[in-house]
């Protein structure tokens, strides 16, 4: 390694060492009474690395989504809410609103349980056209409890003026009911998503795993 690598490895690896104290602070915000702040950043710094992570993709949402699930540690986050798949669909085209319609004869309700994407769309396969199956495929991350949290913590976190931690009395996970997501939970899944994030960038020292991605040698 040149000068100018051995320099720039210095860069990255103090931007990681920089970013981790950031984080790390957000627990003394928490524990400072300020939990609403600690979690609007770490939301903040989830949606900053995750479109760092999905590169060249610039679906904010999809990304911040599949960020989390990919790299969040957290195996809960890629399992599809039937209920949330309903609310969001009943909000998009007409088109999507029938596809709503079908997944609540399906999973009617009013208790819930996580599904896997795969086994979501296997007990809709029967009741949905092939247009109507292929169009929720490439949008069932939408569903998801990693969506929710983009949904219903990002978006006013960023939007708005905060947003309070989620509970799921009404929501099952092999038979028990699953705990909310607040701060805790989305710190830790912050941790990881940096820790893959700072793999990639001192792997091959290059920003994030590939220079491109802040426009160095584009």
């Amino acid at each position: 390694m040149d000068k100018n690598q051995e320099s720039k490895h210095e860069y990255i690896r103090a931007f990681h060492d920089n970013a981790e104290r950031r984080i790390d602070f957000l627990v003394r915000l928490d524990n400072d009474n300020h939990r609403y702040e600690a979690l609007t950043l770490c939301l903040c710094y989830i949606d900053s690395f995750s479109q760092w992570l999905c590169w060249p993709s610039f679906e904010s949402g999809k990304n911040f989504v599949d960020a989390i699930v990919k790299f969040g540690g957290n195996q809960l986050m890629g399992l599809v809410h039937p209920l949330q798949s309903i609310r969001l669909f009943e909000k998009m085209k007409p088109s999507w609103q029938q596809i709503s319609i079908k997944i609540k004869k399906v999973f009617p309700g009013p208790k819930n349980e996580l599904i896997s994407k795969g086994n979501f769309i296997k007990k809709l396969n029967t009741i949905l056209t092939t247009e109507e199956l292929n169009n929720l495929k490439s949008e069932c991350w939408r569903g998801t409890l990693a969506a929710i949290a983009y949904y219903s913590l990002r978006n006013p976190s960023v939007h708005s003026f905060g947003a309070s931690e989620l509970s799921f009395s009404g929501t099952l996970y092999q038979g028990k009911v699953i705990s909310g997501l607040g701060f805790v939970e989305l710190q830790q899944i912050l941790k990881n998503i940096h820790h893959e994030l700072r793999r990639r960038s001192e792997s091959n020292n290059q920003w994030f795993g590939n220079d491109k991605i802040v426009g160095i040698g584009a």
